[in-house]
């Protein structure tokens, strides 16, 4: 059994999306429609040392950060970094 998961985006997830080029954007919102579907269907990791319960999703170069918050049947949207920035 599979649950349905509305996604959300934090305004520095939606600033850190907005700086991409359209492709990147496209690409990034393609990838992120997966984790509508839980358990996703992605290249998704539990971050270590992270705060609570962070999740990254690999797309390409870039890696989107975010959580499921069950309660509200919502995947929330923390961060969109590039791979060389997202760890420090």
């Amino acid at each position: 059994m599979s649950l349905e998961f509305d996604i959300i985006f934090s305004p520095k997830a939606f600033k850190d999306l907005k700086k991409l080029d359209k492709p990147t954007q496209i690409t990034i919102k393609e990838a992120v429609i997966k984790l509508k579907q839980f358990p996703p269907q992605a290249d998704v990791l539990k971050l270590k040392g992270g705060q609570g319960n962070e999740l990254r999703l690999r797309v390409g170069d870039w890696r989107v950060v975010f959580e499921y918050r069950f309660q509200e049947k919502e995947v929330y949207i923390l961060t969109i970094k590039n791979r060389r920035d997202a760890y420090k």
